[in-house]
Formats: C-alpha cells, structure tokens, sequence
C-alpha cells in the first residue's frame, strides 16, 4: 500500500537552509538513498523499503487494521527537513489530528475551527493563545498539528520554544547572519509558533519584555499572528511583558483552555505497544 504525497506546498530546502540545519545538527539524514527514518533501511545493514502501520478508511481517519506499506524514502525526507526547517521536531512530525485523544473534543474543535478559517484569520492577523495551568493537557501536540496544517496549506510558520526565541534574538546582537535568520523567522513569518511562553529564566525578565515588545508591535503592525501556549492565565498574560505590548497582542487573539488530564503516560504505553508490533509511525502532514 502507499502513502498520500507531500502536501504541494512541501518543497526542497534553499541550500542556506539545509547547510545550517546541518551545521547545527551533527546528525541531520542526509542521504535518503542510503538510509530511512521510518522504514529504517540502513546501507550496508537492512535493504528494507517497507513498514507497518495503520491503514487508513475513506475520510482518511485510521482504522486498527496493520497494513504494510511501501516507504517513498525521498518523499519522507523531504518532509523531514521541511518540518525540521520550520523547527517541528521529529516526534511531532510523525503525529497526527488522530493521536489527540486527551484532548477533550469542544477543544480540539475549537483549534480545528482556527485552522479551517485559516486564510481569514492569518489575513486579519488573529492570534491564538492555548493555555492550561496543568502540565501535559496536549498544548504543545495541537500547537505543532495546527503549524503543520498551516504549512501543509501554504503558509510559512516558524515553530520554536519561548527560550529559543529568547537565544535567537540575544545572538543577533552580535551576528548579521543571525538577525537575518530573527527578521526572517520571527518578524517576517506568515504564523509564529511559539511554544511554553512564560518559561523563561526570571533573571532575563528586562531583555524578554524588550524583545516581546519588538515582535508583538512588528507582528501586530503587519497583521501577522503569532500563536503560543503557555500555563499562564489570560489575566497572567496581558499583566506581564508590558501592558501595552500584551494590550496589543491579546485584543486580537482567542483564548483556548486547553483542559484534560495528563496524556503522556498513555503515550508512552501506547509507544510500547506500536514498539512490541513492530510498527513504524511514518512522517505525515496530517
């Protein structure tokens, strides 16, 4: 059986791109013909082109049926370095709108409801905050699925950690290369991603309400939305960083309680269990 291709909007990295993936990432996959993150062939080692996993029914939603499918070894890398491009880890890469099971369902309509409208609201520039006093309620899952969606329908999203927000601008102060890469990935993106906000090191408090103050008045003058989680409240939110930039940000967001309990220990039997079946969770944009 085969796998849906990329999504159109999938494309090969500018060179730029892919030396300084490399650069920072000793062990980036390089060589689709030589090796495979998901059927796991290795030159010299396994010659595999194949994997097992779920099939899919006619609206697409997986079934418990194990099918095996025939691996596009290129198709897959490609999507790989996309993804790892736009700062979307590889665990997140291989989940899909199926593995949000915790989630209560009004919730993950509501973050479903943002991306169907999503040429309206990335047009209108509306911001969409999920937040959750509780730790592992599913956040960062329906952050990293709606950012793929977005790319998936064309648009440029830079994904990133609030603390690697935070070392991208203070390295720009001393490189051009770097405030190239802070203009173009933070300033300039359609959609900012931006996961865990308020988890910074209080010591650093001054600089970050500077540096949030430069990327809600850029981002808000040019209707670009930003979209983050936090375990800060709304009230939390629009008290902190400066008023006026938080004024800014938030008069023009959704708010969504990302409420539920824990899924992270049900994720880790459930990686168990697809590890004693011997199947391969493949890389998908869906």
């Amino acid at each position: 059986m085969k796998r849906p291709p990329p999504p159109p909007s999938c494309h090969p990295l500018a060179d730029a791109d892919f030396r300084r993936l490399k650069a920072t990432r000793p062990r980036l996959w390089t060589d689709p013909k030589k090796s495979c993150l998901t059927c796991l062939k290795r030159e010299g080692l396994q010659d595999s082109q194949t994997y097992l996993w779920y099939a899919d029914n006619a609206t697409g939603r997986r079934t418990d049926e194990i099918v095996t499918y025939e691996c596009n070894c290129q198709q897959q890398w490609l999507m790989h370095l996309w993804f790892l491009n736009a700062g979307i880890p590889l665990n997140y890469q291989r989940l899909g709108w199926d593995d949000v099971k915790s989630v209560p369902q009004p919730v993950v309509d509501q973050v479903m409801g943002y991306a169907l409208q999503a040429v309206r609201n990335i047009a209108l520039g509306r911001n969409l905050v999920l937040w959750s006093k509780s730790p592992g309620t599913g956040k960062t899952l329906l952050l990293a699925l709606l950012s793929k969606f977005l790319m998936a329908n064309g648009f440029q999203v830079h994904f990133s950690q609030f603390n690697e927000v935070i070392d991208l601008f203070t390295s720009s102060w001393r490189d051009k290369d770097e405030r190239e890469q802070w203009t173009r990935r933070v300033r300039n993106v359609d959609v900012l991603a931006i996961d865990d906000w308020g988890k910074e090191n209080k010591g650093r408090i001054e600089m970050v309400e500077s540096m949030v103050d430069q990327i809600v008045r850029s981002r808000v003058a040019d209707a670009a939305p930003t979209i983050f989680t936090t375990n800060l409240t709304p009230d939390e939110i629009q008290q902190g960083y400066g008023v006026y930039a938080m004024s800014l940000l938030t008069e023009a967001a959704d708010f969504i309680e990302v409420t539920g309990a824990d899924f992270r220990p049900a994720r880790r039997e459930l990686s168990r269990q697809e590890a004693d079946l011997g199947l391969a969770r493949p890389i998908t944009a869906v």
